[in-house]
């Protein structure tokens, strides 16, 4: 009962962040709130952040290091008064969608900049449950972006959890308190995966894999709960989930790379 616990915990994790999807990021409001985000803004590209699916509208936008980013929007936003009005309640803010860009630094007097490029933005929304601030680090970047649209969806969309049935893993021995390799680690069986991935399929990037091929390590008895191995590798996921590439991932978790690549490895049959 407890591993079968232990494993449906990992199991929501797929659906608890954004999933990436060709060109497009989608996330879920509560994740904005509760993650800040980094959104790359590449050179020749730029990026949408698209609030359509939530109802709410844009009001008011703000980025800390204007020198380096630019935005348009499709509607109005507020104008910005001198009267300490609260302009995030205006009736012309009506837009639904950012582009963002970069462009040529500019030398704005009396105007710090950011020694690495990087800076903030934030976004006053206003929907039916009142006002939302959402606030995203912003990275300028060159070469060809993974995604150039950020969709921000309510989180009564997100899909339900997968809740896996009832299961018989076989159990290899083994000293679960090491690292495995791939050379301990036996190859899991379809009857494995059957019974981990019930129900329908969902998209399947690199952390979604990742979560599978822990979620069957686990079954297996190889990975145990709790383990040096299980917490890097829960924080690679975490890392893949804020648009870190495999390598930073892998880097910054301390995952050995050759669990990393196996687990990926699973996961995506």
């Amino acid at each position: 009962m407890k591993k079968s616990l232990a494993l449906a915990a990992t199991l929501l994790l797929i659906n608890s962040h954004q999933v990436l999807a060709g060109s497009v990021r989608t996330v879920y409001s509560q994740d904005v709130d509760s993650n800040f985000l980094e959104l790359k803004i590449c050179q020749g590209y730029g990026l949408t952040i698209n609030l359509m699916s939530t109802g709410e509208v844009i009001k008011q936008v703000w980025i800390g290091d204007p020198s380096r980013f630019a935005f348009t929007s499709n509607g109005s936003l507020c104008q910005k008064s001198n009267d300490n009005s609260n302009d995030s309640n205006c009736s012309q803010g009506n837009a639904t969608v950012l582009f963002l860009r970069q462009i040529t630094p500019i030398k704005f007097a009396n105007l710090t900049s950011s020694s690495d490029g990087n800076t903030q933005i934030t976004i006053i929304t206003s929907g039916s449950d009142g006002q939302k601030q959402y606030q995203f680090k912003l990275i300028p970047a060159t070469g060809s972006p993974s995604y150039t649209s950020l969709v921000i969806k309510p989180d009564s969309a997100r899909p339900l959890p997968v809740v896996p049935v009832t299961m018989k893993p076989e159990v290899v021995s083994t000293t679960l308190d090491r690292i495995p390799t791939p050379a301990t680690i036996p190859q899991p069986t379809a009857a494995t995966i059957n019974s981990i991935l019930p129900g329908r399929a969902l998209p399947r990037n690199d952390a979604n894999a990742l979560v599978y091929g822990l979620a069957i390590a686990h079954s297996n008895g190889q990975i145990k709960e709790g383990s040096i191995t299980w917490k890097k590798a829960q924080d690679a996921i975490k890392l893949l989930r804020q648009g870190k590439s495999k390598e930073e991932a892998i880097s910054r978790s301390g995952v050995k790379e050759e669990v990393f690549n196996q687990l990926i490895q699973w996961g995506q049959k």
